[in-house]
């Protein structure tokens, strides 16, 4: 927050004297000493580094609410994906946090991963589009977006901008970071000691590859290296070879990144930022490649084109890294579906992602009330139906082939919160006195249904125990085996609403509240010396199994009504 502050104080001083602190940092003469240049580069860099996290931190927050629904809308056609990849690119200023971004919009449900993967693609490409700033002098512009957007910064003015603001001063961080790099760069180029580095630096393509993928590990930013590769070649210290191998270097250094730094994702979360790794691992192969096909063949390929369209060799670098960025993603935009194909078998989703897809809610199951409670009540059957599995998982059966109890509690979450937001939907709107009456049943059975799962998750849980006696998990098997028939029995009289299954079912969720406490009784007057482990795990079984009966019994009643 001090840090902020300061920065925010500098970017205000600015905004009232551009001229007066652009005059102090104006190095056009050529003798300045080299510490002063130094100092100029390493801090242009420094806040250019900061502005790129800056403009990131804030859009990150602001992908919530009226965003998302952005989000789920444009990625439903091709040329939304196009323009929301490019907005998100410019504004993280980092392929990789795109991808990490999209990354939570397919775990949210918002979007499915073959749609986040153009999106992926195009990201990259949007985040390259700051080169063209290198192109302008953007000196007062920067100071003045720096000043205007602390202001709402520092007062929250209006207050549903302030993220907005967040993310426009990162971007004037970016840009006056970058001023500062290249008139410290220009400062440099001008001395002639400079002049033995150039000409080392100069034919040593595979250096110049190794030290922009070396640089982006340190800074973590692609961007930043291939930007502040095109004010080096704008200053004159790098060549338009050399600075073509820098940019494809970072752009391999920032799939190592992402590599690192997804390594705890899984499922449809890692296939997106897998899209992202597959983009740079492409993306670099083909263009240095086509490098090296040009230089050893004297092919007019990408260094000719970029020639014959600028005379400037910054020039000459900004249209390499659109080209990069650009034509990679064209092509992989082209491939998606086979590259796609590749990554989902690689990397296939998760158990609970599997089990957390519904099978009969859908987007619009709210717009029929109706329609929409039968459906909810199918859903509910079918979680109900899962539950057994719960107690399959922990009996210790050779050859069973049943997720862990964990996976199945984590699958019924999501869908009980699919479940509430429809119902929760369907009250909103004008409802006659019937469906009324049927909202309040399925709502009621709701309810049950998450107790009930929570019960059995905890009786599965306590199944799973490694440190209670042969004689404790006998009891236990025996308690769990007969809550494993009531609920069987359960699911039957559910799925046929006959009167005499209903009637079965009412009948073994009777009171068995006195039968529990006999059972604990004999248990522990029986043992001569009983581990409080053990003591505790029959405990809570057995009342446990009340809970189920007391559970089970309310739906036999709701069932009935």
């Amino acid at each position: 927050m001090k840090n902020f502050l300061v920065t925010a104080a500098v970017a205000l001083a600015a905004a009232f004297y551009p001229q007066a602190l652009l005059a102090a940092i104006e190095l056009e003469s050529t003798n300045q000493p080299p510490s002063e240049l130094f100092a100029l580069i390493f801090g242009g860099a420094g806040i250019f580094l900061v502005g790129i996290h800056f403009a990131g931190d804030y859009l990150q927050q602001m992908t919530s609410g009226t965003v998302r629904e952005i989000v789920t809308r444009v990625a439903r056609n091709r040329v939304g994906m196009f323009l929301w990849g490019l907005f998100l690119g410019f504004f993280t200023q980092s392929g990789k946090a795109s991808a990490f971004i999209l990354s939570d919009f397919v775990q949210a449900g918002l979007i499915k991963p073959r749609q986040a993967a153009p999106m992926v693609y195009w990201g990259n490409a949007g985040s390259s589009l700051i080169a063209f700033v290198s192109m302008l002098s953007v000196k007062i512009f920067a100071l003045l977006l720096l000043g205007v957007t602390a202001f709402g910064l520092t007062f929250h003015y209006p207050k549903k901008l302030v993220h907005g603001y967040g993310a426009m001063f990162g971007l004037g961080m970016i840009m006056f970071g970058l001023f500062l790099v290249k008139n410290g760069a220009a400062g440099f180029a001008a001395m002639e000691e400079v002049s033995t580095l150039v000409e080392f630096i100069h034919g040593a393509y595979l250096l110049c590859f190794i030290a922009g993928l070396g640089l982006t590990l340190v800074v973590q930013s692609n961007i930043a290296i291939m930007l502040i590769t095109i004010a080096m070649a704008s200053a004159g210290l790098f060549g338009l070879e050399e600075a073509a191998m820098a940019i494809f270097g970072a752009q391999a250094g920032t799939g190592i990144l992402t590599w690192i730094f997804s390594s705890h994702s899984k499922g449809t979360a890692r296939q997106v930022v897998i899209s992202q790794i597959a983009f740079d691992s492409i993306a670099t192969v083909m263009f240095v490649a086509l490098f090296y096909l040009e230089h050893w063949l004297g092919l007019p390929l990408l260094l000719s084109a970029a020639r014959s369209i600028s005379e400037a060799v910054s020039g000459q670098a900004i249209f390499v890294a659109l080209a990069f960025q650009f034509g990679a993603a064209a092509l992989l935009v082209m491939l998606r579906n086979p590259v796609f194909d590749w990554i989902e078998q690689q990397f296939p989703p998760t158990a609970t992602e599997v089990l957390s897809e519904t099978q009969y809610l859908h987007k619009n199951a709210a717009d029929s009330p109706e329609t929409g409670l039968l459906l909810v009540e199918r859903e509910q059957d079918r979680l109900l139906e899962r539950l057994p599995l719960y107690i399959d998982a922990v009996r210790e059966e050779p050859g069973a082939k049943c997720e862990a109890p964990s996976t199945y509690h984590a699958a019924f979450v999501e869908i009980s919160g699919r479940i509430n937001t429809t119902l929760s939907e369907i009250s909103r709107q004008g409802l006659n006195t019937a469906s009324s009456d049927e909202l309040i049943r399925v709502t009621k059975m709701q309810e049950q249904l998450r107790r009930f799962e929570d019960i059995v998750f905890q009786l599965a849980a306590q199944m799973s125990r490694k440190d209670i006696s042969a004689r404790a998990r006998e009891l236990g098997n025996v308690i769990m085996e007969s809550a494993d028939f009531i609920m069987l029995t359960a699911i039957d009289a559910i799925n046929s609403r006959e009167e005499g299954e209903i009637d079965t079912l009412e009948i073994l969720t009777q009171d068995r509240s006195a039968l529990m406490t006999k059972m604990r009784h004999n248990y522990f007057n029986s043992e001569s010396e009983l581990s409080d482990a053990d003591r505790n795990f029959v405990l809570d079984v057995t009342i446990l199994f009340e809970n189920v009966v007391q559970i089970l019994a309310r739906y036999g009643v709701l069932l009935k009504s």
